[in-house]
């Protein structure tokens, strides 16, 4: 496949993954970070350092996730092989955000939640995009 047909495909996929995460999961990063500054002292400082340490991840992941996006939509393979490591960082620490809902997901699922499976958009969605990215960065470009 040709770098202009992956393009495209990416393209597809940022749309229909991205923009519901996007918009799901940067309001709920935000609305945590908003929580512990102003209700800090309702919760102990675990639940409340836990609460502001996945917003911020969750905050720092979609703006690495649109940087990098961007950046290969742009210029492609090359794009990403030439951008620094603060977009790559950004991308790590959302995943672990969204490794901790997905946690949580399988968690009140195997207690019979099936509804719980909305909270998917709230930030696993985007590992799939973001693989893609980072397999476009490391993999070797199609010959031909």
């Amino acid at each position: 496949m040709d770098d202009i047909a992956q393009r495209r495909l990416y393209a597809a996929q940022a749309v229909l993954l991205g923009l519901p995460t996007l918009v799901a999961g940067g309001t709920l990063s935000v609305l945590a970070v908003l929580v512990f500054f102003s209700r800090n002292n309702y919760m102990g400082g675990i639940e409340g350092m836990a609460l502001l340490a996945w917003g911020l991840s969750g905050i720092v992941g979609l703006l690495g996730w649109l940087w990098l996006s961007s950046v290969y939509l742009r210029r492609g393979r090359d794009g990403l092989r030439q951008s620094g490591p603060l977009g790559w960082i950004c991308i790590a620490l959302g995943t672990v955000g969204a490794l901790v809902v997905m946690g949580l997901v399988v968690r009140l699922v195997g207690e019979g939640g099936w509804k719980d499976l909305g909270y998917l958009v709230a930030g696993p969605l985007l590992l799939v995009p973001s693989a893609q990215l980072v397999w476009m960065r490391w993999s070797r470009p199609p010959r031909g």
